[in-house]
């Protein structure tokens, strides 16, 4: 397929939180109007890829999400996520279980001297996103088998489990523990002040007081906590900081773990935990897998990072080719970490720009920093200096996890106005322009089966439309198979010609590789000024 794209740049547009769904009830999407949207994939070829369970490195059943989804694009072939990893060591009783992990014996060498306890964090919820209770529930077993009084700060989801499910997680949770003698539930609190991206500054100041100096409200039950927010009309992931009543706070020789599943959630509460006044007087700062942010280098992981054999950006890069990655500040590790297999680097003649993210007005601005990252798209399309151009819209993503079905229509609205202009340009300039999503949300808000509101990622297939020059109404020339995330790479790489590596396990999409190359070569023998 040499020269199948002879104008630059090849564009990819991602929209994020746009699954396919056809029943209309819950369904953004099916209420949005989204005309530019609609004649791409009915005017070009059009076809839907698998992105959940297996085909993006989870079990069977388990909606894709951000990370894996992100990695299994930029490696090309599913990439088994961490939750397979600490589940196989729970089960495992030999020298590679997680009872004989030697990070965790460290930590455990480390504070029984000293008679210091162990603060663990993590997430209160079944959700395998951003933590699993089991996780916390095992480590605060295991450590208090060891003799070390063990203090446990719950993170309330509401994201990736329903919105008010967190008083029953905690109930099983505290079953789960329940033989423990020295664990200690010590406080909760929602994710969305502390774990997650939303997470401002002061939010974050607020839950390190209650964790680090038993400065919050205290209750003799947090369960009454979490009912109380609930009478309020709070969910699970903006319950506020509270305390247990004996609760002392992190003293000296206390040791600090964050029970993670990912590099980026909890970060941030880490990196407070640095800048505070504790940080020096701590016998051990661990993490169930690395983190990723400036000066968390020093935080010990149980597993280590396994490098992905090799990315999309790599192998671009190698080829040299030029690319450029345009999202917003929210959604900044979806490109600056999981596109690129896990490690936060940029390759040569690779650029990534961020436009901010307006978090506090997120609901009252659906359109987020979308028109920031239309114009620079714009830009580069008009130079074509680029080799590769990707624009990721998140904003569907982002309101989906509000709950908010009015300001998700408005999203999915605004980014097809956007999408608009971009397609314009493409067309006008007979460039070739691929448009997917990561991973679903919008066209499913509310739990099929219980009738309430859900904001998790779902298990639908992602639409995938190829528009080009000599495309437009030519399906038969130019079919796209039935595939998965993984194959997106490859089918990118080949418009490019350029060799996918053999560690890439995703196949081309393109049904028909002499039909397509005779489709696309009718292109304008100039671009438009």
């Amino acid at each position: 397929m040499s020269g199948t794209v002879g104008v630059k740049p090849l564009v990819l547009v991602m929209l994020d939180g746009w699954g396919i769904r056809a029943e209309r009830e819950g369904n953004a999407l099916a209420h949005a109007r989204t005309p530019v949207y609609d004649r791409l994939a009915g005017s070009y070829p059009h076809t839907v890829l698998t992105a959940s369970g297996p085909a993006v490195g989870l079990a069977p059943g388990k909606p894709g999400n951000a990370a894996s989804n992100y990695l299994t694009l930029g490696a090309g072939t599913p990439i088994e996520q961490d939750v397979a990893r600490i589940n196989r060591a729970i089960q495992d009783d030999g020298p590679r279980g997680l009872a004989s992990n030697p990070t965790l014996q460290k930590l455990i060498q480390r504070v029984r001297p000293l008679g210091g306890a162990v603060h663990l964090i993590g997430m209160v919820s079944p959700g395998d996103v951003a933590g699993h209770q089991n996780h916390l529930a095992v480590l605060a077993a295991l450590l208090s088998h060891e003799g070390l009084k063990v203090f446990v700060h719950g993170i309330t989801d509401g994201i990736d489990a329903p919105p008010q499910s967190g008083i029953l997680n905690l109930g099983e949770w505290l079953e789960d523990v329940a033989g423990a003698e020295h664990v200690h539930l010590a406080s909760l609190t929602g994710r969305a002040l502390a774990f997650d991206e939303t997470a401002d500054a002061a939010s974050l100041k607020t839950v390190w007081k209650a964790i680090a100096d038993a400065d919050a409200p205290r209750t003799e039950y947090l369960s009454t906590h979490l009912d109380q927010c609930y009478a309020k009309g709070l969910n699970d992931d903006r319950v506020p900081p509270a305390i247990s009543l004996n609760y002392r706070g992190i003293r000296r020789d206390d040791a600090v773990f964050l029970v993670n599943l990912r590099p980026d959630l909890g970060a941030r509460m880490m990196q407070e935990l640095i800048e505070s006044e504790t940080g020096p007087i701590l016998s051990s700062v661990t993490s169930l897998f690395p983190l990723d942010g400036a000066g968390l280098d020093w935080v010990e992981p149980l597993f280590a990072h396994r490098p992905v054999p090799v990315t999309f950006a790599e192998t671009m890069s190698q080829a040299g080719r030029r690319q450029l990655l345009l999202t917003e500040s929210m959604v900044e590790k979806n490109l600056s970490l999981f596109w690129r297999g896990g490690i936060n680097r940029i390759y040569d003649g690779e650029t990534l720009a961020l436009a901010e993210t307006p978090i506090a007005k997120m609901e009252k601005r659906p359109d987020l920093a979308a028109a920031d990252l239309t114009i620079e798209a714009m830009n580069a399309i008009k130079q074509g200096e680029r080799d590769f151009l990707l624009v990721n819209f998140a904003n569907v993503a982002l309101l989906g996890r509000t709950g908010n079905m009015r300001a998700t229509i408005d999203a999915a609205e605004a980014i097809d106005k956007y999408l608009g202009k971009i397609a314009a340009q493409v067309e006008k300039r007979g460039l070739t322009m691929a448009i997917t999503s990561a991973f679903g949300r919008g066209e499913l808000m509310t739990d099929p089966d219980k009738g309430t509101e859900w904001r998790g990622p779902t298990t639908s297939n992602m639409p995938f439309t190829l528009v080009g020059p000599g495309l437009r109404q030519t399906t038969s020339n130019a079919g796209l198979r039935f595939g998965t995330l993984a194959d997106v790479a490859p089918t990118l790489l080949a418009l490019m010609n350029v060799a996918a590596p053999a560690a890439m396990t995703g196949r081309s999409l393109l049904a028909s590789a002499d039909n397509f190359e005779s489709a696309v070569s009718e292109r304008p023998d100039s671009v438009p000024a």
